[in-house]
């Protein structure tokens, strides 16, 4: 319950309770003594039997006064109802938004991400590459990409602090094999790997020296 919806039930009783009293006031007014006396010798008098200037009154005043209490009590009954809806529906919601009514910090679970099962599952093998070779001496890449058949890679290569690609990409067998070449032209140790571009898969690096 809001805190408006609060401010008029604490509205409302009052009003009922005063409406109420009034109702019972009214009610023992037409009763008291006096009023039956006038009654009694209203009737001796009259041929119609009946007080008809304030009995008729005190009636009208009694049906208002009734209508006003049933009037209240609905509205009364509304506001309290809805209250009730409105506790339900928050409570369906935090329950909805946190089941069992524990929450959890963490991210989604990696094993029960489909994507991530997928990416564990292609790995890049490279096998028997050289560990030297000459100046712009074609050395040959080859090895089996798991779970990436017809699929495009290239080589790439460590320098100043980032992966630098070779302009020529390989393209895998439908076995995932793949064998692609690469010309090194000054001396020194290279490190180099294999990456698809697409899913950012990589093989292990591996060390080749260019030798004088």
């Amino acid at each position: 319950m809001t805190g408006y919806q609060g401010l008029e039930v604490l509205i409302g009783i009052p009003v009922a309770l005063l409406v109420t009293c009034l109702l019972l006031i009214a009610a023992l007014a037409i009763r008291r003594p006096k009023m039956l006396q006038l009654d009694a010798a209203y009737r001796r008098f009259s041929p119609s039997g009946a007080l008809p200037g304030r009995n008729r009154r005190l009636q009208l005043i009694l049906l208002v006064l009734a209508m006003l209490i049933i009037l209240n009590v609905v509205w009364l009954g509304l506001l309290l109802s809805r209250a009730r809806h409105e506790r339900a529906a928050e409570s369906t919601s935090s329950q909805s938004e946190n089941p069992g009514g524990v929450w959890s910090s963490a991210g989604p679970s990696q094993a029960s991400d489909p994507r991530n099962d997928s990416a564990e599952e292609k790995t890049i093998q490279v096998v028997d590459v050289a560990d030297s070779a000459r100046p712009f001496q074609p050395v040959r890449i080859q090895g089996t990409y798991r779970g990436g058949a017809n699929t495009f890679l290239r080589v790439q290569r460590w320098e100043k602090g980032k992966w630098l690609d070779f302009p020529i990409p390989t393209k895998t067998a439908q076995s995932g094999q793949f064998t692609t070449y690469v010309e090194l032209g000054q001396p020194g140790p290279y490190r180099l790997r294999m990456l698809d571009p697409h899913s950012g898969v990589t093989s292990k690096a591996f060390v080749l020296v260019i030798k004088d």
